[in-house]
């Protein structure tokens, strides 16, 4: 009873707060006004679809999140396995260098990032001195979300997936080499599936968080394409279409509950104590 009571506030808070206002909204969405009636149609989202902004939007935002999801994957992991294999001093210093990010507020990481890689920022003065005279357009655009989005999340997901690394016997780890197995061959047959529960849940909560983020794009994305949180705002604030900006949000809670899934499993795969 005692746990019960600790468990129902919470979730009354979720129900009443979150799912409940949530629900409302949707249901908003589907309520159309004909001939004087209220019913439920599909029409907005119909709509939605048929405007070719939102749709590149759509479009543009899970290109975007799925390409930072990546990068940011793939550093994390492989600093993730440095800081849980490597002694030395170059070790301990990143250990504490890569969490800086996390202390960082987003909005000034991002005019910072806009700083250094506009046209005549630090990127661009560099290779003006080693010759380089057309430098890529790195920030007000796809780029410049993707690396600042990268930059913003690299430190929780090395945590996360450190978490699961610290987690492995070392004697498993001993036992690979033992029988002659490589650095490549060790991690393919016995890191990586043992991590997979950190590697899941990393993946999922990236996907989720870059995929709502809204200062990052923002300030540091371009006019067009936008992210639909962008779009979201606009709808809602500057074109007083608060019917597409709810549909919107709607369709980004759909996305999001596919990764949210992938999240609950690898989380009751972990309790169960299947990895």
């Amino acid at each position: 009873m005692t746990g019960l009571a600790l468990v129902l506030p919470p979730f009354f808070l979720l129900i009443f707060f979150i799912l409940v206002p949530a629900a409302q909204a949707v249901l908003e969405t589907l309520r159309v006004e004909r001939s004087g009636q209220i019913v439920y149609s599909l029409a907005r989202y119909v709509e939605m679809f048929h405007t070719i902004s939102l749709r590149r939007s759509v479009g543009f935002t899970v290109m975007v999140t799925l390409a930072s999801v990546a990068v940011t994957f793939v550093l994390a992991y492989a600093l993730a396995l440095y800081l849980r294999f490597s002694r030395g001093w170059v070790s301990t210093l990143l250990g504490a260098l890569f969490i800086i990010p996390l202390f960082i507020p987003t909005v000034i990481a991002s005019f910072a990032m806009v700083t250094f890689l506009e046209h005549h920022g630090y990127i661009a003065t560099l290779l003006h001195y080693v010759g380089v005279e057309d430098t890529p357009s790195l920030v007000f655009n796809a780029t410049g979300i993707v690396l600042t989005e990268v930059w913003a999340s690299i430190p929780f997901a090395t945590l996360v997936l450190l978490a699961g690394l610290q987690g492995i016997d070392d004697a498993l780890i001993d036992s690979a080499r033992d029988v002659g197995a490589g650095a490549l061959r060790t991690f393919l047959a016995v890191v990586l599936p043992l991590n997979a529960v950190a590697t899941i849940i990393t993946m999922s909560l990236l996907f989720i968080g870059i995929l709502g983020s809204f200062t990052i794009p923002y300030l540091v994305g371009g006019n067009a394409p936008q992210m639909m949180s962008v779009v979201m705002t606009n709808y809602f604030t500057n074109y007083l279409r608060p019917d597409i900006s709810v549909s919107l949000a709607a369709l980004s809670f759909v996305i999001a509950g596919l990764a949210g899934a992938a999240y609950v499993a690898g989380v009751s795969r972990r309790e169960r104590g299947a990895v």
